[in-house]
């Protein structure tokens, strides 16, 4: 599937198999849907352009032969047919996507003109960064408003069923944060958790929409004292935020294994919350 921007946007393994349209990829992520088309020339440019849940975009140009840095805001000026987006921020992508470039995000009104063009020009100042063809975008989007469609009732009624057991404790039995049955001693963590994430885990398309927030997380200490089964309790607001903590958490977390009754390691359950702010 393709690396998207958003959402770091790469699509998760359990999504939907959506059908590639007038050439399109069409893809599914955790709360947005996108299409994606490669093209020949330098670099070989990639274009990638994701509808979210709430109906904004965002979209992605990179290419190999670009030197675009991780985090750098570009101004950029996108004429999309005959209509032009400008004064948006355009934040670096780095080697996030393999190539390098950078991603932006638009309003709803994005797509109609995205949909009618035929052709996609990107300008730094007087420079044109790159002119792409858009043969095909309208077919491809109406696949992915019918995913996007999807996905927001795929939400709505997780949503009803989360009300229904809100009142519900996950635990009733627990008598502490860490829930790890008999354990007679807790696990301390190998340094402090909040290095454990660093600016540089800001994922491209929440520095694009300057996304903060504070996201609290549980997960289970194994045996070995490694990070598993990482969940969000309380979401930061911004799905790639959320993502990123789980994802930074377990490949860097480590504790001390805690122990039973009769010493021996066991696992362990705790919480940890992170604040992202935006890098100054």
């Amino acid at each position: 599937m393709t690396a998207l921007i958003v959402p770091s946007l790469s699509a998760p393994a359990a999504a939907r198999s959506w059908p590639t349209t007038a050439g399109w990829e069409v893809f599914e992520g955790d709360d947005f849907c996108g299409l994606a088309l490669d093209y020949e020339g330098k670099g070989e440019t990639r274009l990638t352009v994701a509808k979210m849940t709430d109906g904004s975009a965002a979209m992605a140009v990179t290419n190999y032969g670009w030197s675009a840095k991780k985090g750098e805001i570009y101004d950029l000026e996108f004429h999309v047919g005959t209509q032009a987006f400008r004064g948006g921020k355009s934040v670096g992508t780095g080697e996030s996507y393999e190539r390098r470039g950078f991603v932006t995000k638009f309003g709803a009104d994005f797509f109609p003109a995205f949909a009618s063009a035929s052709s996609l020009k990107v300008y730094k100042g007087d420079t044109l960064v790159d002119s792409l063809r858009l043969q095909g975008s309208g077919a491809a989007l109406r696949v992915v408003d019918q995913c996007v469609g999807n996905l927001r009732a795929v939400k709505a009624s997780q949503e009803r069923e989360r009300q229904r057991f809100a009142s519900i404790p996950d635990d009733p039995f627990a008598t502490g944060r860490h829930t790890a049955g008999d354990a007679s001693k807790a696990s301390p963590a190998r340094g402090n958790p909040a290095d454990w994430i660093s600016t540089d885990d800001y994922p491209a398309d929440a520095l694009a929409a300057e996304a903060e927030g504070n996201v609290r997380v549980k997960y289970t200490i194994n045996a070995s004292g490694r990070i598993e089964s990482c969940t969000i309790v309380a979401s930061s607001g911004n799905a790639s935020l959320d993502r990123a903590t789980c994802s930074a958490l377990t490949r860097r977390g480590r504790y001390t294994p805690a122990r039973g009754v009769d010493g021996s390691s066991m696992p362990a359950t705790t919480e940890f919350s992170f604040d992202w702010k935006m890098p100054k």
